[in-house]
């Protein structure tokens, strides 16, 4: 009997099913362990939903810049962009640099953007008021940066190589000379030259000799030359090297410099293809009468496979003629020694019959002509309509329409998904 009620328990238990407890347990149980996964999976997807937003808004924003860049019509005049393409419409209109913004809607793969392009129309660098910029000294700080900017911005690094100095190699080489200085003094037993010293004899006060003091005294060879490409037949590497010497005019010279003391600094080196070469840009910064570039070959045969097919431009930097008044003198620059005159000596050189055409911010006047004509290269100098030297290349320089793209969601939630930048070489 006892046997029979136990087994009948059992059953009524099991017809019962499961007790709250066991039942708030149970769903305990699975939440522990089911929450975790199932954020881990939420994540993932708004992660992978992100990642894919910003995928398809890269590559919309890079879609619409090559669109821009490879277009058949200019970028001046917005409402020409917009009746070539009626999904743009204007954003901003044109500001008095000419810049505005367009923008359009689009979708892709289920996600919805707002697309802004920001186009900056860039003048020519041969405008009317650009080309006799050069000349004058009440300008020469825009022309500068203008010229940067219209020329070297639509440079092509196969064919083309600029070097630039903003006195780095100036300062480096003022301050080689002067450890060379200290050194010997050192080694000799010679007490640096110091400041406020009169001469025994003369009564002369000397300057003292520092950095400073070299920085003002070094001569500057600026030295572009052209050599095979051992390692890339086929190839010439053309590269700028600036060679600084020390100017004592009838001083002594200092302890431990002499003639052959000399600082060297490669700036600019590219290898170019053969027979590709079409520019030289140097931007370089005066720095006393003395002041010469030579050009140099190794192997005169691979420049003059074509001859006078290479422009030489030659970019005097922060500063201006020795006429310039002194109301007129820009912020930071410099006026040239009234007897300064530029010599370019390439005789014997491939570069000799290479260039064709030497391009130069330098002034020539009446009273002054600050490049040496005599020498070949230089006898290659072009003038503008005013007779003075011009940087105004004689075959159309491009102008240049900078283009920024922005893509944010078009709900406005998330702002600048991407950014692309670049420019469209226009006519």
């Amino acid at each position: 009997m006892k046997e029979r009620r136990c087994k009948t328990a059992q059953c009524l238990r099991d017809a019962r099913g499961f007790t709250l407890v066991e039942l708030i347990l149970t769903i305990a149980i699975l939440a522990i362990v089911t929450i975790p996964i199932l954020s881990y999976f939420t994540d993932a997807a708004k992660h992978n939903a992100r990642s894919r937003q910003k995928q398809n808004a890269t590559v919309l924003a890079q879609e619409v810049l090559e669109n821009f860049k490879h277009s058949a019509y200019n970028l001046d005049d917005p409402n020409v962009v917009c009746s070539a393409d009626p999904n743009w419409t204007v954003a901003a209109p044109q500001s008095s640099d000419g810049s505005y913004s367009l923008t359009q809607n689009k979708t892709v793969d289920k996600n919805s953007f707002k697309v802004t392009a920001k186009i900056t129309p860039v003048d020519k660098v041969n405008d009317a008021a650009v080309s006799a910029a050069p000349a004058s000294s009440a300008a020469p700080a825009s022309v500068s940066k203008d010229y940067e900017k219209f020329v070297i911005g639509t440079m092509d690094t196969s064919k083309d190589l600029m070097s630039s100095d903003h006195g780095q190699t100036l300062v480096a080489a003022s301050f080689a000379f002067n450890n060379k200085y200290t050194a010997a003094c050192a080694a000799n037993g010679v007490t640096p030259e110091p400041a406020g010293t009169p001469d025994p004899v003369t009564g002369v006060t000397p300057a003292k000799i520092d950095a400073n003091y070299f920085k003002n005294r070094l001569n500057c060879e600026i030295i572009v030359s052209a050599k095979k490409d051992t390692s890339k037949p086929g190839y010439d590497v053309i590269s700028v090297k600036y060679r600084y010497t020390y100017n004592k005019g009838g001083e002594a010279y200092p302890e431990g410099i002499d003639a052959n003391t000399v600082y060297e600094d490669v700036v600019a080196s590219s290898s170019i293809k053969v027979d590709k070469l079409e520019n030289i840009y140097l931007f370089y910064n005066p720095l006393n009468v003395n002041d010469k570039i030579t050009m140099t070959t190794d192997d005169d045969y691979q420049l003059q496979n074509n001859a006078g097919d290479l422009n030489m431009f030659i970019i005097a930097q922060n500063s201006v003629p020795a006429s310039t008044s002194d109301s007129d003198l820009p912020t930071g620059y410099s006026k040239r020694p009234g007897s300064y005159k530029l010599p370019i000596n390439g005789a014997g050189s491939g570069f000799e019959n290479k260039i064709k055409c030497v391009y130069t911010n330098l002034s020539r006047t009446a009273a002054m002509t600050e490049l040496d004509e005599t020498s070949t290269i230089g006898g290659k100098v072009q003038t503008g309509p005013d007779g003075n030297y011009t940087l105004v290349h004689s075959e159309k320089i491009n102008r240049v329409a900078d283009i920024t793209v922005t893509v944010d969601s078009k709900d406005g939630s998330t702002q600048k998904i991407v950014e692309v930048t670049g420019s469209k070489t226009q006519d």
